[in-house]
């Protein structure tokens, strides 16, 4: 079988290579270094005479500079902290004193009683959220300033962004950039400071930040592999970082760069794009963003599924959860995972507002992303990664495992080999129907009754009978049909994990199925103020509409097909 024949051809010396090579580099997006290794992954295609594109394009980025938390009262203390990408730029400080938000010791979420934002007007706010929606709301409470306490207690200092804005900003939403200065400081640091503020009751500070925001040009390149018909999957993962990033994101290239090499030799039914993206780390995904803007419509009309990729090959990362839409077969991704780690997943999640998913607009019906952890009892830090080097200087190539690599290569070939040869593509719309609706019945169960459902239920009511129907007819003419399930999963897909246009961005806030709906979660009329109540109902109002119009659209197109 071409499976069994492509695993065994994995090279683990070249993915070491590829991995050492890329890691040499600080690969920040649109610097020397950063062009260097793109140089790197364009020498590789040419080697094995793989057609690639190098895009280039000019994009906003956001590069921290410096960040410094100096105590000047009860007593005089510099304090390390590091400044985070899209913060303001404030070189000559901001006074103020510390106010401690206590509400996010127990919730990473922005709601609470109407008392918690009352007096953060010209306070610099210390807490241990930093959520993009969480530093706008502090903003508009008049906050000057931010200090993220990182919540578990590694010595390293990580680097983060504070941008609200997904890709390249445009002159409608520039204004919601962060106007306000934000550093992140170590576990003890924090919990020193909050003692301080506990037993003097107050505490100031100055808050200093550098910040280099630009215009620069950058590069893009993919790589084709063509099959017998121009649909394909697109495969990605960023190459930019910050430091020189070995597991964050070289180890993903490397494993880029060996599908690349392997599916090269093969033939396929369908076409294969390998995508490693800039702008990542601090253009808030402004790679990808980029190239579905400028590809728009062959994506919608040609692509299938997209795969992401992200620290594989992880020293200690022996778990891999699958994250998806749920729009796939549940078997798909968990027969591969039990087969390469001996264990069933521990959970299934879905796909996380980041990591370059750019795509919810164009109609591709399957989205893919594996996710590594280490066991469970060995998880210590709050990182997406469990590593305490996560976007730290100290993730350099002794914190690669070269056997997981290979292991993640493997699986990732599984995956895409599947994804290229299958017949019918690999969709499962009931299952996809029934995690909706359990969705909405804990919206609904969990919000105030002004918030009415009952268009919702009714509507995918009705789709789910639709789809009933339509699973007798996928033996008929399987061109017709795929091409259904690309449109219709698409379009599925666009409502659960966005609320914007489809040819737009939504925020990079953090993210809930079904988000234009998820803001009514846990929100009564006793909860909130009457204007606030106000405008979130207006706001579920109009995404009610959206939801019930759009998936009528849904049925009416399946019902077309069934004639």
């Amino acid at each position: 079988m071409l499976k069994s024949q492509l695993i065994e051809l994995i090279n683990k010396n070249l993915l070491n290579r590829h991995v050492k090579e890329l890691s040499a580099y600080e690969r920040l997006t649109g610097e020397e270094e950063a062009e260097r290794a793109v140089d790197y992954i364009v020498e590789n295609l040419q080697q094995h005479y793989i057609p690639y594109d190098r895009y280039q394009f000019d994009g906003y980025f956001s590069d921290p500079i410096h960040g410094e938390v100096f105590v000047t009262a009860p007593m005089k203390l510099a304090i390390r902290a590091k400044t985070r990408s899209f913060g303001a730029n404030l070189p000559q400080g901001v006074k103020g004193k510390l106010l401690y938000d206590f509400f996010s010791e127990k919730s990473s979420g922005i709601r609470g009683p109407i008392e918690r934002y009352e007096n953060m007007k010209n306070k610099i706010i210390i807490s241990w959220n930093y959520y993009e929606d969480y530093v706008k709301k502090i903003e508009s409470a008049g906050a000057i300033g931010l200090i993220h306490i990182w919540p578990s207690k590694e010595k390293a200092l990580h680097e983060e962004t504070v941008g609200t804005i997904w890709g390249t900003p445009t002159m409608e939403n520039v204004d919601q950039l962060t106007k306000i200065p934000v550093v992140g400081i170590k576990h003890e640091d924090g919990v020193n400071l909050l003692e301080w503020i506990k037993e003097e009751h107050s505490v100031e500070v100055v808050l200093k930040t550098e910040m280099r925001n630009s215009v620069k040009k950058t590069s893009l390149p993919v790589a084709t592999i063509q099959g017998e018909l121009e649909e394909y999957i697109l495969v990605s993962g960023h190459y930019d970082s910050w430091h020189k990033g070995a597991t964050d994101n070289a180890t993903a290239n490397s494993l880029m760069l060996e599908l690349a090499r392997l599916f090269s030799t093969q033939q396929c039914k369908r076409s294969i794009k390998i995508a490693w993206w800039p702008g990542h780390s601090n253009g808030r995904y402004a790679g990808s963003s980029w190239y579905c803007d400028q590809f728009w419509e062959e994506i919608n009309e040609k692509c299938v599924a997209h795969i992401n990729i992200d620290f594989p090959g992880t020293k200690g990362n022996v778990q891999v959860v699958p994250r998806s839409t749920a729009m796939e077969s549940e078997e798909f991704l968990t027969d591969i995972i039990r087969d390469y780690t001996k264990k069933e997943p521990s959970r299934l999640d879905y796909l996380p507002r980041g990591a370059d998913q750019s795509f919810w607009g164009t109609n591709i019906p399957i989205h893919l992303m594996l996710k590594y952890e280490p066991l469970d009892q060995e998880k210590r830090y709050q990182t997406p990664g469990g590593n305490w080097w996560w976007h730290t200087e100290e993730d350099l190539v002794d914190k690669v495992d070269s056997d997981l690599l290979v292991r993640d290569t493997g699986m990732h070939i599984e995956l895409v080999n599947h994804l290229v040869n299958v017949p019918i593509l690999p969709i499962n719309l009931l299952r996809f129907l029934a995690k909706s609706k359990e969705i909405m019945n804990e919206l609904d169960n969990h919000s105030d009754k002004a918030f009415d459902f009952t268009k919702i239920h009714q509507t995918f009511e009705k789709v789910s009978i639709k789809v009933e129907e339509l699973l007798g007819m996928e033996g008929t003419d399987i061109t017709s049909y795929n091409k259904l399930l690309k449109s219709i999963g698409g379009k599925l897909n666009r409502l659960k994990f966005s609320y914007s246009s489809k040819y737009d961005y939504d925020n990079t806030y953090p993210f809930h199925p079904y988000p234009g709906l998820a803001k009514v979660k846990d929100v009564y009329q006793s909860n909130s103020t009457q204007e606030e109540f106000l405008f979130i109902s207006t706001h579920f109002v109009r995404q009610r509409n959206r939801i019930v119009n759009e998936i009528k659209e849904v049925i009416v197109e399946i019902e077309r097909y069934l004639e």
